[in-house]
This record gives C-alpha cells, sequence and structure tokens, in this order.
C-alpha cells in the first residue's frame, strides 16, 4: 500500500537554506495559498507549527 501524504508535504534543501512545500490537498493548497511555496529554513519551522495547528498533516517528504 503506497504512504499516504499529507495535506502538504515538504523538503528542506540545507545547502540552500530553503524549505519547499507542496500541497496534495485542496486544504493544503488554500493553505499554502497555491500549490507550492518555498521558504527560507527558519521562517519553514513556525509555518509547519502553524499549518499543524489549523488541523492540517504536514510531512516530509523524502
Amino acid at each position: 500500500m503506497p504512504e499516504s501524504h499529507g495535506d502538504v508535504d515538504y523538503t528542506v534543501h540545507v545547502n540552500q537554506g530553503e524549505t519547499t512545500f507542496r500541497a496534495n490537498t485542496p486544504q493544503g493548497e488554500e493553505f499554502l495559498g497555491g500549490p507550492e511555496l518555498t521558504l527560507s529554513n527558519e521562517e519553514a519551522h513556525t509555518f509547519i507549527q502553524d499549518a499543524r495547528a489549523k488541523g492540517l498533516t504536514v510531512k516530509p517528504f523524502f
């Protein structure tokens, strides 16, 4: 069985200092303001907490 994705998944680009978020559900897309969003790694931590506080499932993508 394939692994289920959350509302939003993300990839950390350590060398670039950025985190890319991708929406997997309409709720995730609404929260991101589109299908994809890139933030600094510092901003990403707070963004993940905010998304989870809104009830979204946020998972790392490997």
